[in-house]
Parts: C-alpha cells; structure tokens; sequence
C-alpha cells in the first residue's frame, strides 16, 4: 500500500495543532448565548432547573464545577465543550498514525478541525465535541490493546469506556461496535476471548446503570421524540427505508466532513473505507461501520436519531480519516506523481476548500449569527416601570440568562413572550393588537427568527406604533415603540 511519503517535519503537526486551538479559543467567549446554550446556561448559573436525561450526566456535573468556580461567563461555559473538541482531533491524528504517514494524519486532522460543523460545535455550549472525542479515543486504545495485549491497556480501555457513559450518548454504539466487531473478523488476541467478554459485560452493566439512573426519561420525553421524528427509520413502511438510508447516510457524511458535494464525499469516504480495510486499520472501518449499522436500529425503535448532523458526530473523526486515505492514494508516488498531487489538490479544494474558507471567515469574527449580550444590558439600564418587554420564545432562554446576570429578577414585570408561529407569522396579530390596546411603551428584543417572521412581526409593531430606535446585530434586533 503506498502512501505520501512522510516529508512533513516532525514540528509541523504540534505547530499547525497549536494554530488550531489558538484559532478556536480565540472566538470562544464572543458571541452571546444562543437557545440551547442558554438553555443549560440557566441550569449552570442556577437560574433554571434542567432535566439531567436530556445532556450525559458527568458533562453537566463538570461545567457546574467550572462555573462555581469561575462564573458563569461565556468562555467558562464553552470551554470544556472546546476543549474536548482540540483533544479530538489530537487523538485523531494519533489514530490516523496507526496506519498513515505523517502529512496523510495532518490531512485528516485538517478535514476535521476546518470542517465548519465540528467547527461549529467546538464554540457552543454543548457535549456534541465529546462524542468525537470518546469515538476516536475509545478506538484508539482498543486497537492498542488488540495489537499488544496487556491487562493494563485492556484497563485503560475499559476505564475510558465508562468514563465516555457520563460525557457522550453515542459512545455506547462505538462500545458495542468494539465488543462485537472482534468477534465477528475473529481478531481479538489469543487467550484474551474472555477478557474482552467479561470486559465488555460490565460495561454493559455500567451503561445500564447509569442510563436507567439518569437517561432513561429522555427516550420517552414526547417533546424529544417529536423533534427528530424525521431521523427514526421508517421500518413500518419498508419501501421507504432505502431512499431515506441514502438521504440520510449522504446527509451525515457531506456535513461531518465540511463538504461541498454529498455524493462525492460519500464516494471519497467509501473509497478511503476500502483502502483502510486492505491495511492494518481495518478494525477503524469496522468499528465505525458496526456503530452506524447500532445506530440505524437504535432509530428503528426511536430510540437514538440516525443521520442527524450534530448527534452523528461521532463519526467524524473516522470519516476525516477514510477521506485522508482516499485522497493519499490518489497523490501517492509513481511515474504521474505530478498529475496525481494535481488531482488530490483540485479535489481537496473542490471538496473542501469552501467549507474552510467558511470556516476561517467564522473564526476570525466569532461562530454565532446573533448577539443580544448588549441588548439585554441595555434593555436592564433603561426599561423603568409600566414599560413592556417582548420577546420571542426562542430567546427567551438568552434573555433569562442576561437579564440574570445583569442582578435583575426573571421574570420581570411587563414580559411578554411571542409565540413560535413560523408556519403562519400573521397568528402574531392578536399579540401586538393586545399590546397595543395597552398603550404601554414597548421594546421588542428578537432573535433566532426565520426571516419573514421577524420581518411581519416588526410590520404589525410599526402598524400600531411609533417606531423610537432600534439595534441590528446579525439575526438579532432590538426596537422601541411608543403608543401614538
């Protein structure tokens, strides 16, 4: 099997590692919190109660700690998220080692970090980072275990395993994917076949344990189950199950990998899939392929969504691994190493080139379309009694979060949330005919609105009142009005 030829300097990957997290930690705390995040926020702050099943049990238990101990200010809250995010791709590169040269890891590394939606996750208040953290990790010290048996690595493994229940969702499906892929390409090393049964078994009995203490409410939460009614596969209608298993298959790898083409990525990584299973990372292959194929039943009994971009992000670190490989071989050595190394560029910029430069434009001015950080200070500064606050449901949880920290008690007197209507942004009329029969004066604080929304409902404030100011900051807009 050729390969690129390890011409990149051993500095070159912490250098380029160290770029990387500069790059990220340098936006992390700028753009204000959005509906999730503030949504955990208010949990973390203590402002809010949350329900535990609904985010891993030891995630949340950690960014409490953190906040006891630091605040709760925006870079606090992101930063184990962001964290966990650079130790994935850290860890990717380790595994991408196994079996690949140094610039052929670096490739891979780079399809991961630049890819906008892990990107995207490594700035948010979220455990989605964790999930491709523990993928590639619990991988990774399986694979060395396997080669080189040893109660010790067998240990790290397990302890890692358990570990990854309180941080990850999905690392359950990589765990299974482990237990059963083994034995199925009977690779597992001698004498160890009860070792990694036993193994095994207990973590199962972890992974009960801590789902039934903790989780277990989140497979039966109807708000939950309906959010992702599209992603749970269509058993009961087998006709429909192989054109939604392509739409959903090619949705999941061209979002994980930051690509501008579905059906090429999925070629690419197919490809790359067959090129690693012919070497020593088969088990890489199969590991990811066993915990796809655990998560498309877990979404026939809608239990876990398959295919929805930020749930599958455990399979990130492996899809930027089997793309790597695919586009090594095409740039590898021979009598048209010219062409080729033509090739491989044309297609990484094709391929990837918009998504990163995507990517770079968000780090440089923060990930987040809106910030009402300085709106809601604003609005704490100046609103005095008899003055009415609306707020669109959406931003409720944001509006909590600020107003909270600005010292001030939620809610406060003269809020009035507006309904979610995106279907049919006129059922806001009877809303703003109410406020104007008020005649109160009125701030209007919007944000993570579909356009036309935010547009009509701003039409029908302007219908019935004096429009006094107004702030625009990306998606979010702040107004004042006054009864005519």
């Amino acid at each position: 099997m050729t390969r690129i030829p390890a011409a990149i300097p051993r500095r070159v990957p912490p250098i380029l590692f160290a770029a990387i997290a500069v790059a990220y930690l340098w936006t992390l705390g700028r753009p204000s919190l959005w509906l999730d995040e503030a949504w955990e926020a208010n949990y973390y702050a203590g402002y809010e109660a949350a329900p535990w099943y609904n985010r891993p049990m030891l995630y949340m238990a950690l960014i409490r700690a953190l906040v006891r101990l630091f605040g709760p200010s925006e870079l606090v809250l992101r930063l184990l998220p962001c964290a966990a995010a650079l130790a994935a791709i850290a860890v990717t590169y380790r595994l991408a080692r196994r079996a690949g040269s140094r610039g052929e890891s670096v490739l891979a590394c780079g399809i991961l970090a630049l890819a906008e939606p892990f990107a995207s996750e490594a700035h948010q208040l979220k455990y989605y980072p964790f999930d491709a953290l523990f993928a590639a990790a619990l991988i990774l010290l399986f694979e060395r275990w396997r080669t080189r048996p040893g109660a010790a690595r067998l240990a790290a493994y397990a302890l890692a395993a358990a570990l990854s229940f309180g941080f990850s969702f999905a690392s359950i499906f990589v765990v299974a994917a482990l237990a059963a892929v083994p034995l199925v390409l009977r690779s597992l090393p001698a004498g160890w076949r009860r070792a990694h049964l036993a193994t095994h078994a207990a973590l199962a009995a972890v992974f009960a344990a801590v789902f039934l203490s903790f989780h277990r409410g989140g497979a039966s939460d109807p708000m939950l189950v309906g959010y992702f009614v599209d992603a749970y596969a269509p058993w009961r209608a087998p006709w429909r199950l192989p054109l939604w298993l392509a739409q959903a298959s090619d949705h999941l790898v061209a979002f994980q990998a930051g690509a501008s083409s579905g059906p090429a990525a999925v070629l690419l990584v197919a490809a790359g899939g067959w090129l690693l299973w012919r070497s020593e990372l088969r088990q890489v292959v199969a590991a990811t392929a066993g915990a796809l194929i655990l998560n498309l039943a877990a979404s026939a009994l809608a239990l876990y969504p398959y295919g929805v971009p930020r749930l599958s992000i455990y399979a990130a670190p492996a899809i930027a691994i089997l793309a790597a490989r695919a586009i090594a071989a095409a740039a590898a050595p021979g009598t048209s190493r010219v062409p080729r190394l033509a090739a491989a560029a044309a297609l990484v910029l094709a391929l990837f080139g918009p998504g990163a430069a995507s990517t770079a434009r968000r780090l440089a001015t923060g990930f987040g379309r809106e910030d009402i950080r300085d709106m809601v200070a604003r609005l704490a500064a100046e609103t005095r009694p008899g003055e009415t606050i609306l707020v669109n449901e959406d931003a409720t949880t944001a509006f909590q979060f600020y107003w909270c920290r600005a010292g001030k008690r939620y809610p406060p007197e003269g809020l009035v949330v507006a309904g979610r209507f995106r279907e049919d942004p006129a059922r806001h009329r009877p809303e703003v005919d109410a406020l104007a029969a008020a005649r109160a004066p009125v701030w209007s604080l919007l944000t993570h609105l579909p356009p036309e929304e935010s547009d009509a409902l701003v039409a029908m404030l302007r219908a019935r009142f004096d429009h006094v100011d107004q702030r625009v900051v990306g998606d979010a807009r702040l107004d004042r009005w006054m009864a005519p």
